[in-house]
């Protein structure tokens, strides 16, 4: 199981209730690449690092393009991908309105029971 590395931050901000405490983050210490991802995923496999990177890219835009039409996308060994909303409430039904009721769109992961699991079980480390 792997280790993830925290780094502490004291918080600097508007809300005067949390001013100068401290809170983790994760501490992210590299971004792997799509080559490179391509590339591991090539080497657990035995499908050429070019073709990977072709599959991959083709897999991104379906995905997109079909969260873009409402769908939700199950992925088996990652979780379930979906678009979902924040946005108000509003009173009276003559309110309701797209443009003023939703602040923003967002991408939700749901992970699978293993990631989940893996979470739980991986060791934390202050840095």
């Amino acid at each position: 199981m792997g280790t993830i590395q925290l780094k502490t931050y004291q918080f600097k901000g508007s809300n005067p209730s949390c001013e100068d405490k401290w809170f983790p983050r994760v501490d992210h210490y590299s971004t792997i690449s799509t080559d490179e991802l391509c590339q591991l995923a090539a080497d657990d496999s035995r499908v050429e690092r070019s073709e990977v990177k072709y599959v991959l890219s083709a897999i991104v835009k379906q995905i997109t393009e079909m969260m873009l039409l409402g769908h939700t996308i199950v992925i088996p060994e990652l979780g379930t991908l979906s678009i979902g909303a924040d946005g108000i409430t509003v009173e009276e039904w003559d309110d309701v309105n797209c443009q003023t009721m939703i602040k923003k769109l967002k991408l939700n992961l749901r992970v699978t029971p293993e990631i989940r699991d893996a979470l739980k079980k991986v060791s934390l480390r202050i840095k």
